[in-house]
């Protein structure tokens, strides 16, 4: 399991299909937060990468030590974060899970590794573990996050990044 830091968080990633039960169930354990963690479910196709969730959260981490959120809920916040939108509705229409919704990307942020740990080993018991699920296509990226039509595969994580970024700026 790799962990990642920052501001004084610890972060996890994890991907993967609901095993024995819809992504919506599993969002129903999991959202908010647990064990001094806050947990976030994305649908893993609505999501450019590791990379993009990773940077969101940077970003949303900076945003909390300021005092700053979209969201009263930490998890919806995050929610914001990685769908470049601070609107709450429109997040969930881009990034969240829907009845549809078949692969997941699990965002776990807490302040010790041992509670993410604790939490990520809660979650993978419903889950078929399979990371290479977040990372949606092309086009389906392109749609969701309003990208020009023409824009390749290679570009896509990181023109999501910088409409991540420019959220930070438009405060």
């Amino acid at each position: 399991m790799e962990f990642f830091r920052f501001r004084g968080a610890v972060v996890a990633v994890v991907g993967g299909r609901a095993k024995g039960m819809s992504a919506q169930e599993v969002l129903e354990r999991f959202s908010a937060t647990r064990e001094g963690t806050v947990v976030q479910l994305f649908d893993a196709k609505r999501v450019a990468g590791k990379e993009h969730l990773l940077h969101a959260t940077n970003l949303a981490l900076l945003s909390w030590e300021r005092g700053e959120r979209f969201a009263e809920d930490p998890s919806l916040d995050l929610l914001c974060w990685v769908a470049a939108d601070r609107q709450i509705g429109t997040a969930l229409k881009r990034v969240g899970i829907t009845p549809e919704t078949t692969a997941l990307a699990v965002l776990v942020v807490g302040r010790d590794q041992a509670s993410v740990e604790s939490v990520v080993r809660e979650v993978e018991r419903y889950l078929e573990r399979d990371d290479e699920v977040i990372g949606g296509e092309r086009e389906e990226l392109v749609g969701a996050f309003d990208l020009p039509a023409g824009t390749r595969a290679e570009e896509v994580e990181k023109l999501v990044k910088e409409k991540i970024a420019l959220l930070e700026l438009a405060k």
